[in-house]
């Protein structure tokens, strides 16, 4: 779709050069020779960008300019005059206007700042677009809830969305901490707000306090911390027990007080900010070890939430199993099925991984998908594959699987398919391979595939 620009000058040489120039330049123009006309024209026709002359006739530029932000917020004006002042720019940007030319125009000028103006269009609706969608991805109902405990975690979230109080959310690593964290935000009355997340066990953070709080120096903002960075909305800290103590004290300090002094600052500044945290143990156990100061335990108003592991909510696996579908063709366009009985392979399983293991082992299984179906067969294999020792390390974090078995998966995809397809007729199997019977008979011995495994799988689908 062209690009729209609306021309409103009194001076028809303008009108023709600047429709010309901008015509050429691919852009779609309309034309009007007085404020009052232009007015006319965009409410038949909208447009994205105005350009127009100051001095006019009847109605000049500056109250067009105020009429069309008040009924046509959307659409954005340029302010032309041959008549250049500083206080003429200083009024037209004061009013709304998105850029201010003075006559004469050169067309370079004019098309680069045209350009610029609607690139600055196009990424606001990209990055609002992705707001929508992040917003979307963390509403409430997206928390898979059917387990008796995650539905009290939900009634938790939404009891204290609105709230002020800084919220700890603890749980094994892999629960999902950071996700209530964000859905906790985006209930909220701070959603429109930014959020931010520090991982305090961070090792690349030179300085984690200056991250957190920033930095003034002589009374100069030499460096915004997060807590100015998402004021008004929310910080999330993840680990705050892996914190030096100094920096754990000037966190409680500031939720105590409701203020916070920047590093190398003097002045107190308001924490306008929402705190929350994803601790790795209840608040209290982490004071009584000594992880966390007793600071935080002199808090007089804290929200405590605790995320229950997988294997205590198993109940909820079929719905997760569906957000994954859901989430993977959302990143990555293709359609993924699951099955009940590939379900089944996970049954009696611990998950010392949580949420995040059960991911990373569907993730594994949808990348050696040849057709999208997470078949019990492959579930499984991608299973065995992340056994703790193999591909889940300690907190549910999946290594790197070597290129060796990712072959190994798409050659036992497509041999057990092959077979599947001719049940009985190995050569049939062995032609559509390109492979010979003798070949074909040593692939499904190194896969395991078996003749009474074939007959089973083709009665399945």
């Amino acid at each position: 779709m062209l690009d729209r620009i609306l021309v409103v000058d009194d001076e028809p040489i303008v009108l023709e050069i600047l429709s010309e120039v901008l015509s050429r330049e691919g852009f779609q123009v309309g034309r009007a020779p007085t404020a009052q006309a232009a007015l006319d024209l965009l409410a038949r026709d909208p447009h994205e960008l105005v350009l127009c002359d100051i001095r006019m006739p009847g109605m000049d530029g500056f109250e067009f300019l105020r009429r069309v932000h008040r009924a046509y917020p959307a659409t954005d004006v340029v302010l032309m005059t041959g008549y250049a002042s500083l206080d003429g720019a200083i009024d037209a940007m004061a009013l709304g206007a998105v850029d201010y030319l003075i006559k004469p125009l050169r067309r370079k000028e004019v098309v680069a700042r045209i350009q610029a103006i609607l690139q600055r269009r196009r990424l606001e609706a990209e990055l609002h677009a992705l707001q929508s969608e992040l917003r979307s991805r963390y509403e409430i109902h997206n928390v898979v809830a059917f387990s008796t405990r995650m539905r009290a975690v939900v009634s938790a979230v939404r009891r204290v969305a609105d709230l002020a109080d800084p919220v700890f959310l603890s749980g094994e690593p892999g629960v999902g901490r950071r996700f209530v964290a964000r859905t906790l935000h985006f209930s909220s009355k701070r959603r429109e707000a930014p959020i931010g997340v520090v991982q305090c066990a961070n090792p690349f953070h030179a300085d984690i306090a200056t991250e957190i709080f920033g930095v003034v120096k002589n009374g100069r903002r030499v460096y915004r911390g997060q807590v100015d960075r998402c004021r008004g909305g929310t910080l999330h800290l993840a680990e705050p027990e892996c914190l030096p103590h100094e920096a754990q004290r000037r966190l409680a300090r500031a939720l105590r007080e409701g203020t916070y002094v920047p590093v190398d600052g003097s002045e107190n500044q308001p924490l306008e900010a929402r705190l929350s945290f994803s601790l790795s143990a209840p608040l209290g156990e982490l004071i009584e070890r000594g992880t966390l100061v007793a600071d935080f335990a002199a808090l007089e108003r804290v929200v405590a939430i605790a995320l229950p592991p997988l294997r205590e909510r198993i109940e909820d696996l079929p719905g997760l199993a569906v957000a994954f579908v859901d989430g993977y063709a959302l990143d990555h366009g293709p359609s993924l099925r699951i099955t009940a009985e590939a379900l089944r392979t996970f049954k009696s399983y611990a998950f010392p991984g949580n949420v995040s293991e059960f991911f990373a082992i569907l993730g594994h299984a949808a990348r050696n998908s040849l057709d999208g179906a997470l078949s019990p067969e492959l579930v499984e294999r991608s299973f065995r594959q992340a056994q703790p020792g193999n591909a889940v390390a300690s907190g549910g974090a999946v290594a790197v699987v070597p290129m060796a078995d990712q072959l190994g998966d798409r050659e036992y995809q497509l041999v057990l398919r092959a077979v599947n397809r001719h049940p009985g007729h190995l050569d049939q199997a062995a032609k559509e391979l390109g492979i010979s019977r003798t070949t074909l008979w040593r692939r499904m011995r190194k896969y395991g595939i078996t003749l009474r495994e074939q007959r089973d799988v083709a009665r399945m689908s």
